[in-house]
């Protein structure tokens, strides 16, 4: 089935830690500048051992993906005709949250003990509460959502959440020089469009939370350096190599 959990892997739990039978599934999440994707590259570089993002293969998992855009076809439809704007980015989200799996799997297979998730599933579940209010409603759309959310809270081990307070987020997208929507926009819109994300994201963790599979942890970025905050995010990852 291409949406079973990924092969080698045991019910997760509170505690779960990397074993040598199984393949820890966690997720760096945060709001823009929270510092996400230096983390993921610095964490790339110094441990080999972590995978650190994944990449859906357009030609190897064709199939997945053929097979779950029919799928979600039905989705689809219902877009077009109700929120025509949000077709191709809620579709994207929905297609790479269904396929997914199969590459965990893949990864699972080749030995890998941690999967560390940049834009993974809680970001595009994050995307379409908050674009889409995908978690409102009786829609297709709304109970693709909620399947999707429980689906993950059974594959996901770990959640990082990275952040910080809004004015030095602000100060980093309008400084960094990765382009963004709301870099030249006032202190009033960036605050809003970071809220409308946190909001989003609580949702989902608290679901997550209540069902005690996944483990959270927090890590402030404007508190600790870069150094110390990836050994956090490592301890979690791999305590036998706490630092």
């Amino acid at each position: 089935m291409i949406d079973a959990p990924p092969r080698g892997r045991r019910a997760p739990t509170a505690t779960t830690a990397a074993t040598p039978d199984q393949t820890v599934i966690a997720e760096i999440v945060g709001p823009a500048g929270a510092g996400k994707t230096a983390m993921l590259r610095t964490i790339a570089r110094r441990e080999p051992g972590i995978q650190a993002g994944i990449h859906i293969d357009r030609w190897r998992d064709l199939p997945a993906v053929l097979h779950h855009a029919i799928a979600l076809i039905p989705i689809g439809l219902e877009l077009v005709r109700e929120q025509p704007r949000s077709f191709r980015p809620a579709m994207g989200q929905l297609l790479r949250l269904r396929t997914l799996p199969v590459v965990l799997d893949r990864a699972a297979s080749d030995g890998r003990r941690v999967v560390l998730l940049d834009e993974g599933p809680l970001f595009g579940l994050g995307r379409l509460s908050a674009f889409q209010a995908a978690n409102r409603g009786t829609t297709r759309l709304a109970r693709e959502w909620r399947r999707q959310l429980d689906q993950w809270a059974g594959l996901l081990d770990l959640v990082v959440w990275l952040d910080a307070p809004d004015l030095v987020l602000a100060q980093r997208i309008r400084t960094r020089p990765k382009s963004h929507r709301v870099k030249e926009t006032s202190d009033a819109a960036v605050f809003e469009f970071l809220g409308r994300y946190r909001r989003a994201y609580e949702e989902i963790r608290a679901r997550l939370t209540a069902t005690g599979r996944t483990r959270m942890i927090d890590v402030n970025t404007a508190e600790l350096s870069a150094e110390q905050a990836m050994a956090v995010v490592l301890a979690a990852l791999v305590p036998s190599q706490s630092r």
